[in-house]
């Protein structure tokens, strides 16, 4: 009987996450990785609530910041939430809406300006050379900052800064594919279609990456996505090679179902090994 064994190689991963909920399901890739043999590097705001400053799975970068990120900010996510119920019993106004989501922006855009603004950071980043970038883009500055860096970009995602990500990676015609919150199915009436549109602007990518580059397009350009979301509970859609999805990863196995336990057991290696392998192409 033959025998044969695979060679992993021991890689340096740059993390960019986002806080709370985002950071959970980010840190069980984070935990897997380390007990691979990976060396995991995880940038953080110094107001960050969940993302500890120091662990025993990842050497942390702290970027110290005034001001809290929206998701860091109890004010924020109270009014967000308030304003999205009002809104979805159309009792509250799209533009206080988007006054928020101006709001949010805003402060990402001077957390990614002060990661990019501080050049003895950037310099070490490159010399650092980092093997792989990992990053949550429902903020993208993750994503600015992978090719910045010029590294190989993995998303671990299931919301972008612009909404589904199904919307950036595959053919998703509004006309047919409902937008999330939208209270809308797969079979629209024309009135619909058009409230199902969504429009996003970002300036940002202008000052580092010159007037012709989009950040849509630089999202679009990730090696592989980690979608957090199972296909089968999804409306009939396109999807694409680089979609790996991980649905329930982040579940734990049921003590009072052992079946329960064998299933998420064998989804989460499932992802792991997707991930190693990915990994392991890229050093070769």
């Amino acid at each position: 009987m033959a025998s044969y064994t695979v060679a992993t190689a021991t890689l340096g991963l740059l993390v960019f996450p986002v806080d709370e909920s985002h950071w959970l399901n980010m840190k069980v890739l984070v935990k897997a990785l380390h007990s691979q043999g990976h060396q995991i590097t995880v940038l953080r705001s110094s107001t960050s609530w969940y993302i500890s400053e120091f662990s025993p799975y990842y050497t942390s970068i702290t970027i110290i910041q005034e001001e809290s990120q929206p998701v860091e900010s109890q004010d924020f996510m109270s009014s967000f939430l308030k304003r999205s119920v009002e809104i979805n019993k159309n009792a509250g106004s799209l533009w206080n809406m988007f006054t928020l989501l101006l709001q949010n922006q805003e402060v990402v855009a001077k957390f990614t300006s002060a990661i990019f603004e501080n050049k003895t950071l950037i310099g070490d980043l490159n010399k650092t050379g980092y093997d792989l970038f990992l990053t949550d883009p429902t903020f993208p500055g993750g994503v600015l900052l992978a090719h910045y860096l010029q590294l190989p970009l993995v998303f671990n995602v299931r919301w972008l800064f612009s909404g589904e990500a199904h919307l950036a990676v595959a053919p998703s015609p509004v006309s047919y594919i409902p937008v999330c919150f939208s209270h809308n199915s797969d079979k629209m009436d024309f009135f619909q279609r058009i409230r199902n549109m969504i429009h996003y602007i970002m300036a940002l990518c202008d000052r580092y990456f010159g007037n012709n580059v989009s950040l849509m397009s630089l999202t679009q350009k990730a090696d592989l996505w980690l979608m957090r979301v199972d296909f089968t509970f999804e409306f009939p859609r396109p999807t694409m090679p680089s979609v790996i999805y991980i649905g329930g990863f982040q579940g734990k196995p049921s003590k009072a179902f052992k079946i329960c336990g064998f299933h998420f057991h064998i989804s989460f290696v499932s992802c792991v090994v997707y991930l190693q392998e990915f990994i392991f192409c890229k050093h070769m």
